[in-house]
């Protein structure tokens, strides 16, 4: 339960701040930011989108509200995300045009590791869109479940009101007499 605590709370600001590394992580470790950055800036917007919708998605679930925490799923879904990215952002090769190639990657483990940076970045690239995909409908999914878990839910309550066989309401169950003192006005009949 922890972990899904400190996964609702840290879900909005990574939307913006792990894209942010993807466009910007090289720079931390000395490498030049070069043509891939001109890329990246149409394309880090789409990625923060995507983040938003999904986002969105798992907390717009009263579950997920109530209990501040997402589900299993979600988290495991948000840690490949996560990870995916934070991947994305030191593999990624640049160069400024006309020098060597670089990555944060070769700037840490050597030059001679190129082809090994390129390689990881194309599967990290292949796991951010297939996780973030795998967000939305996942959180798309499950929003709709408990949707259609309380609409149920409320026209069975309003079906048997409608009946007549109204149920008594649950104690401390707010608007349904549950909340405090009941005031029953009823007009007087002369004649």
């Amino acid at each position: 339960m922890p972990l899904r605590r400190v996964l609702y709370r840290v879900l909005w600001p990574a939307v913006l701040v792990l894209p942010l590394w993807v466009l910007l992580g090289r720079a931390f470790f000395g490498v030049p930011l070069g043509l891939q950055f001109v890329g990246q800036v149409f394309l880090v917007p789409l990625l923060v989108v995507g983040q938003a919708v999904a986002a969105g998605l798992v907390v717009g679930r009263r579950s997920v509200r109530e209990g501040r925490a997402v589900s299993w799923l979600d988290a495991g879904l948000l840690l490949l995300t996560w990870v995916a990215q934070l991947a994305l952002g030191f593999f990624l090769v640049d160069g400024p045009g006309s020098g060597p190639s670089s990555s944060a990657f070769t700037a840490v483990a050597g030059a001679d590791r190129l082809d090994l940076s390129t390689a990881l970045f194309a599967l990290s690239a292949v796991l951010t869109v297939v996780s973030v995909v795998g967000l939305v409908v996942a959180g798309g999914w499950q929003f709709l479940q408990e949707a259609r878990r309380r609409v149920a839910a409320s026209l069975a309550d309003l079906e048997r009101v409608a009946t007549g066989g109204a149920r008594p309401p649950a104690a401390g169950t707010p608007g349904l007499g549950g909340d405090g003192p009941v005031i029953t006005i009823t007009p007087r009949r002369d004649g």
